[in-house]
């Protein structure tokens, strides 16, 4: 088995992705910018976030998110899972991923974490 690992330009101890075997394993992602600083905001303005965050590391590994086939999920509270919803459903028009949803107390106070798995389109990602 290869493994492939793509470190975060974040100042954190983590990969961005990691691609193995076909498969594309993306660390969680919140509300940050480049340098790992928080962006707070509303639920919708957060997922919006993470969710663009989510494109540019599956486009780096010659995806879309077309190939997410699992979506884990963790909010701050189950209060925030109506809001969540209606900013997630446009971000999958071909059809859903499986999904998991949760709650956890998020890092640096935020309120969104969103992690996937997705088909590695290429085989092999990019740089």
């Amino acid at each position: 088995m290869t493994l492939t690992r793509y470190p975060t330009t974040k100042p954190f101890p983590f990969s961005d992705v990691v691609e193995a075997n076909g498969f594309l394993f993306l660390s969680g992602q919140v509300s940050m910018s480049a340098d790992g600083q928080p962006i707070y905001g509303t639920v919708t303005e957060q997922t919006n976030r993470i969710m663009q965050a989510i494109r540019d590391v599956l486009q780096r590994a010659g995806s879309t998110m077309e190939d997410v086939v699992r979506v884990q999920v963790w909010l701050s509270s189950m209060d925030n899972f109506a809001e969540f919803n209606a900013a997630y459903r446009d971000e999958f028009p071909q059809g859903f991923p499986a999904r998991s949803v949760t709650t956890s107390q998020l890092a640096f106070g935020l309120d969104v974490e969103i992690e996937v798995q997705a088909v590695c389109r290429t085989g092999t990602p990019h740089e």
